[in-house]
């Protein structure tokens, strides 16, 4: 699967030079890389050994993933520094409930703007198929997507927001912006009902986990883009539990590290029928 990603990523390079005379400039990680990369890999979660009380039965329905990062990633180099931040937001269709939404965060750790071309930062997903945040070949509009974000020196912004308004009618609300849902396919991942029980899980590694999930940022210090660097960030599913979103039981758990809901825990619960 690397070998395909690589290939893709070549792929998009290759056709961003081509639009230009832009010039790929390298970027490597920097000293802090593994150290933001371990805030993401710290903790798995430890369940007691009977979450529920009384005989564990087969988790037929809800499987819970935790992803971590592959230590190859670049998370961080001399110019910018990427994480993806868990936030609860307030769900416009019901006032008494919050979504768990992620955000690609992005730090400019430079003295000069940093500019993120939106048109060549993806998604990339378990079967190497990718998703841009923003179609280039949509038409220019005030009410579409902006391409382009401009991250002023030392300071930070989101690749994507969660931004919604009332439909024309006023009747329901129309999301216009989604950030990050890290949702994942069962089915995809080779995982079916009765795969666990109840409160019992399975650890991965970046090398053998079943699904994947990856990042790819295109940035320039130049308006113009004549010259461009990028960071590819893999997620990849490190623990599974067969519990719905094991954050909120809280009395599941004996490590008290974990009963809190932590902004660098990502999470993500698939329904299998």
């Amino acid at each position: 699967m690397r070998k395909i990603l690589l290939l893709f990523l070549l792929c998009s390079i290759t056709s961003m030079a081509q639009e230009t005379t832009r010039k790929l400039i390298e970027m490597a990680p920097d000293k802090n890389n593994q150290k933001v990369i371990k805030k993401y890999n710290r903790y798995y979660y430890k369940l007691k050994t009977n979450p529920l009380g009384g005989p564990k039965s087969l988790s037929k329905w809800y499987y819970t993933a935790i992803f971590g990062v592959n230590t190859n990633s670049t998370m961080s180099n001399d110019d910018i520094e990427v994480n993806v931040i868990k936030k609860w937001v307030a769900n416009p269709l019901y006032n008494d409930e919050e979504d768990r939404v992620y955000f690609v965060e992005i730090k400019n750790k430079t003295d000069k703007t940093i500019y993120i071309d939106k048109g060549y930062c993806f998604k990339i997903f378990n079967d190497s198929s990718r998703k841009s945040y923003y179609d280039l070949n949509q038409p220019t509009d005030s009410s579409q997507k902006q391409r382009y974000i401009a991250i002023p020196p030392h300071s930070k912004k989101n690749l994507s927001d969660y931004r919604w308004a009332m439909s024309k009618s006023g009747k329901y609300p129309e999301i216009l912006e989604y950030p990050e849902d890290f949702q994942w396919s069962a089915a995809e991942a080779g995982i079916s009902k009765d795969f666990l029980r109840i409160g019992d899980q399975i650890r991965y590694t970046e090398n053998n986990s079943p699904l994947h999930r990856s990042f790819l940022i295109t940035y320039s210090k130049e308006k113009d883009f004549s010259t461009y660097s990028t960071v590819k960030i893999d997620f990849y599913i490190r623990q599974l539990i067969g519990l719905y979103y094991p954050e909120l039981n809280r009395d599941y758990f004996g490590d008290d590290r974990m009963r809190d809901s932590d902004e660098y825990t990502i999470t993500s619960c698939e329904v299998i029928y």
